[in-house]
Order: C-alpha cells, then structure tokens, then sequence
C-alpha cells in the first residue's frame, strides 16, 4: 500500500532537497561577493595607505635633514658666542672705545685706535659723554 508513494516520495524529497541545496548556494553566493568587495575595498584602502605611508615617510626624511642642519647652526652659534665670551672686555672694540672716551680721547683717536667709523665714534663719544 504505501510502495506506490515511494517514487513521488523520493521525488518530493529530491525536489525539496534541491530547493534547499539551490536556497544555501545562493546565500553563499551572495556571501562570496561580499567579501570580494569587502577584499577589494581593503586592497584599496592598503594601497592608500602605503602612499599616504610613502608621503609621510619622505616628509620625515626632508625634516630629519632640517633638523640637522639647524642643529648644525646652533652649534656654529654656540661656538661662536663661546668665543665672543671668551675676548677678554678690553679686546672688544665699543669697550675700548668706550674707556677711551671716559679717559677723554677725540673722536680722531676712536676712528683710528678702534678702527670705527666718524659716525660710531660720534655716538659712542655723545653716549658716553653723558
């Protein structure tokens, strides 16, 4: 009695189960593109971020070569000033002049003694002078 529906019911179940089958393909179908664009939009970020990596880097590189030679300035500074610090006061020319000016020397002897210019040696006379 029941054996004439073994047929119709191994086709019910095969149609059923290929509708299942078909319904699970699909949605890992739809999966699969989903992450093939989620993969090609992270690709793309990545390569963005290597340029922007890149432009970061060879800025660094540019202020890393600032850096030094501003470093490279300030020593120069530093040894510069060490050296002015280290003239002794009466080496300096303003301060020669200038305690030629309290001994009462001209204006002639500031030019030619400390070598400055008539309008210097004016100046340094009417400052000091007072």
């Amino acid at each position: 009695m029941y054996l004439q529906y073994i047929p119709w019911l191994a086709l019910a179940l095969a149609i059923v189960f290929f509708i299942i089958s078909y319904i699970l393909i699909k949605k890992q179908m739809k999966k699969t593109d989903a992450l093939q664009l989620l993969v090609k939009s992270l690709l793309a970020s990545n390569e963005s971020f290597k340029r922007q990596f890149t432009e970061i880097h060879s800025g660094t590189v540019g202020l890393g070569k600032k850096i030094q030679q501003l470093d490279s300035m300030v020593k120069q500074t530093q040894e510069n000033q060490l050296n002015l610090v280290a003239q002794a006061p009466e080496n300096r020319p303003y301060t020669r002049a200038a305690k030629m000016v309290e001994l009462g020397a001209s204006i002639e002897e500031l030019m030619n003694e400390c070598e400055l210019p008539r309008a210097e040696a004016e100046l340094l006379l009417n400052l000091h002078k007072k």
